[in-house]
């Protein structure tokens, strides 16, 4: 079986987004000699500004591809980056203001409708770039996977499609093109996008519940999660302090890692720990030291750096407690992230921070599975006290036996592990 998996984000590239197809493909490869896979990618593979750096282990996983196609990049890319690179202090600038943007903000709505705008025009030169790539190519596949985000490896898919209408198209989105955060006319253009152009595909899958797509007809709709390496996990240190640690991204006030700096300190201000401090790797140093400032708990806040995975997995085995950061509102609901997957073979205790107005989450109904608890802030007078006494448990765990345990639901883990994920694919592919 011939497979082409077109994606923006595979190995080598160091992004969560990139662990998915390659593990995907990693098990599929060592399951079913007969498979054959191809990647078609824009990434690029070379020094200078605009490469991408390097997962080390992700690199390793390679040689289960057959074939590994880089796109050239195209004179109207280059162009694109250039500019792009011209407008990065205005660009950042205006996200920043986006990010605190509030309903009735029509100039922001309009410069934010034109930045979206800008992003889909990259994807239309990197479709264009990608097809006049694949003209120098004669093979056919029987498996066509194309993957969101971004948009352009479906729109190559579509018309590989209709040049080999018997291959099966698997159209995957790791995350719904239209989102709550759009204004209108993006979310219009974003929400149609699936219904226009993967309406040909003969299975479209996604990663979670609750996941917004305008479903073409008659095309079947699967959910595969993302999930964890068993290969990849390591086993937990007794950590020599007591951390909690998050490896992760900040998205404004969406993330509410100052919570947790605030319950740091105020157990040590109650005596009931001494030593306790939160770590953040990531590349939102400032965004972090803001947040836990405005508890005035900068002191219980230690900032890392953006950190290659292999350091953040190293990080994580010698916490006490592991931090996961999300939100959740009536337009969004939110369920497992690839961060809480990589924490799922971490086997170490796990804090979700939970912003937004919807109680009883996702996380807060499950989060008893993996040996953890969840801190909603819609119900803070109750889940504070109760977030304070979960780290204090682990405290008084480590002050006493030098480690932290936790209690899982073993089989709901393994059902994330990719050695069953992929089988669940080649079940939907040969079906």
């Amino acid at each position: 079986m011939n497979i082409l998996i077109v994606s923006e984000y595979i190995a080598p590239v160091q992004a969560v987004a990139s662990i998915r197809w390659t593990k995907i493909s990693k098990y599929l490869k060592r399951t079913h000699s007969d498979v054959s896979i191809t990647v078609l990618t824009n990434q690029l593979q070379q020094n200078g500004e605009n490469a991408q750096k390097n997962d080390l282990l992700l690199e390793k996983d390679m040689t289960v591809f057959d074939e590994y196609w880089t796109v050239p990049r195209s004179w109207a890319l280059i162009l694109y980056e250039r500019v792009k690179r011209r407008q990065l202090p205005a660009t950042r600038e205006l996200q920043t203001q986006i990010q605190s943007m509030k309903q009735g903000g029509l100039g922001l709505r309009i410069k934010k409708e034109l930045l979206l705008l800008v992003r889909d025009i990259k994807d239309v030169i990197c479709y264009h770039q990608a097809m006049h790539f694949l003209k120098k190519k004669s093979e056919s596949f029987d498996v066509i996977v194309s993957t969101y985000g971004p948009a352009w490896p479906h729109l190559v898919a579509e018309q590989l499609k209709k040049k080999q209408i018997h291959a099966f198209w698997l159209a995957d989105f790791r995350d719904p093109y239209a989102k709550d955060t759009d204004p209108p006319c993006a979310w219009r253009r974003h929400d149609r996008f699936t219904k226009k152009h993967c309406s040909k595909a003969n299975a479209i899958t996604f990663v979670s519940d609750g996941f917004r797509l305008n479903k073409p007809v008659g095309v079947p709709f699967q959910m595969v999660t993302n999930g964890f390496d068993p290969a990849e996990a390591r086993p937990p240190f007794p950590p020599d302090r007591f951390r909690i640690v998050f490896t992760g991204t900040l998205y404004g006030e969406k993330s509410g890692i100052g919570i947790v700096c605030r319950a740091v300190k105020d157990l040590m201000a109650e005596g009931a720990l001494k030593d306790g401090i939160v770590v953040y790797a990531g590349a939102d140093d400032s965004q972090a030291r803001t947040q836990a400032a405005r508890y005035d708990a900068q002191d219980c806040l230690r900032t890392v750096g953006l950190l290659p995975r292999i350091q953040a997995l190293e990080l994580q085995q010698k916490a006490a407690i592991l931090l996961q950061l999300d939100w959740s509102n009536a337009a969004r609901h939110c369920e497992w992230s690839g961060k809480m997957y990589e924490y799922m073979m971490a086997r170490k205790p796990i804090l979700f921070v939970m912003t937004g107005s919807e109680p009883n989450s996702y996380p807060s109904r499950y989060m008893e599975k993996l040996g953890g608890f969840c801190y909603e802030q819609c119900r803070h007078e109750s889940a504070y006290p109760q977030m304070k006494r979960f780290i204090m448990n682990k405290y008084l765990e480590w002050k006493e036996t030098g480690n932290v345990t936790i209690k899982v639901d073993e089989p709901y883990i393994q059902q994330f592990s990719y050695e069953q994920i992929a089988e669940r694919v080649w079940t939907l592919i040969n079906n």
